[in-house]
């Protein structure tokens, strides 16, 4: 089905940044090495996203970016059980502007969804709208949800959205580290994550 949003999928997932420095470059998802594995802030992240997906991880990349991001002291309301985390978090990357982010989501939401590398995506943070906090899991204190706006190769349907970091209030876009308002930046409608007015 082309336009608009096929499916959304409300997923147990915490939205972590790609470093934002620009001796960065365009790092791959999930790399360790010279991007932190695409952490740049501690869970959990407050904005909205849209991009495209760019990696899904497997069983292996993501007990490397549990470990390095203990050792750079984030993620601490996770446990450091890595078969645990395994099996309850899937790891998304996320592209945005060339640059990575990685995303988690249940593992069971993830298998629901069927995600595809191409596809325009969103992030958010939870808003209520769905499902009942659960302040007793680890996994769920930072979590977002992650949905599909149009599939790959459909660009009238990517006309509607612009790729960026944008404030759940009120769709006003934000700088790469996702803490100021771009002057004269973009707007987009925090619901449907359309544009609703163009950057001057």
């Amino acid at each position: 089905m082309k336009g608009g949003i096929r499916k959304q999928a409300f997923l147990p997932g915490l939205l972590l940044w790609s470093v934002l420095l620009p001796a960065c470059g365009f790092a791959a998802p999930f790399d360790c090495k010279t991007n932190r594995c695409g952490i740049a802030i501690d869970a959990p992240y407050p904005n909205l996203a849209v991009g495209t997906i760019d990696g899904i991880a497997t069983a292996a990349q993501a007990k490397v970016v549990l470990y390095d991001a203990h050792r750079l002291g984030l993620w601490h309301i996770f446990p450091p059980d890595s078969a645990s985390f395994i099996a309850q978090i899937q790891l998304v990357s996320i592209s945005i502007k060339g640059k990575s982010m990685t995303v988690l989501i249940g593992t069971d939401e993830a298998q629901a969804s069927d995600f595809q590398i191409g596809e325009l995506a969103r992030f958010a943070p939870h808003r209520g709208f769905r499902e009942p906090p659960r302040p007793n899991d680890p996994y769920w204190i930072g979590d977002g949800c992650l949905a599909l706006l149009c599939i790959p190769g459909d660009s009238v349907c990517r006309q509607q959205y612009l790729p960026g970091l944008y404030r759940v209030k009120d769709g006003a876009e934000l700088d790469a580290s996702g803490r100021q308002v771009v002057p004269g930046g973009a707007i987009i409608d925090p619901m449907s994550m359309r544009l609703k007015s163009k950057s001057h």
